[in-house]
């Protein structure tokens, strides 16, 4: 049974890893930054860094979907629901400003490509020149 629970596990994490590679961060072509690790990820989704060098962080985020789950899951580390609990409280403390949430991959490549300082994220498939991709490292 034990080792039933390790596969199961191992499979779980795989099938994160294969979501994750489907999907691409991205930002406003004028942002300088163009790699990310996984934890400078993390610090932007959590509303721990805000700003670029050449100005302020604008975040984006998905409302739902499987690229949202696996960002929330991968990189944020938190559910949908406690990703939505964690920015009302940076909010109601004053300490962040909501991330805009935006319903599809084109919305987002729309708002990213014309908002200086934006930051997203989107199914690879649906990334087109008027972004940057994000390279993680």
């Amino acid at each position: 049974m034990k080792k039933f629970f390790q596969l199961a596990l191992l499979f779980l994490s795989l099938a994160a890893a294969a979501r994750a590679q489907d999907l691409a961060f991205i930002a406003h072509p004028d942002v300088a930054d163009s790699s990310f690790s996984a934890d400078d990820i993390s610090s932007i989704l959590l509303g721990k860094k805000t700003s670029w060098s050449s100005g302020p962080l604008r975040l984006a985020v998905l409302t739902e979907g499987p690229v949202h789950d696996a960002v929330m899951k991968t990189y944020a580390q938190r559910t949908a629901d406690q990703f939505d609990k964690h920015w009302k409280k940076l909010v109601f403390t004053g300490k962040g400003i909501f991330p805009l949430p935006v319903k599809t991959d084109a919305e987002m490549l729309a708002y990213v490509a014309k908002t200086p300082g934006a930051f997203g994220y989107l199914a690879r498939a649906s990334v087109t020149a008027q972004v940057k991709v994000i390279v993680l490292r």
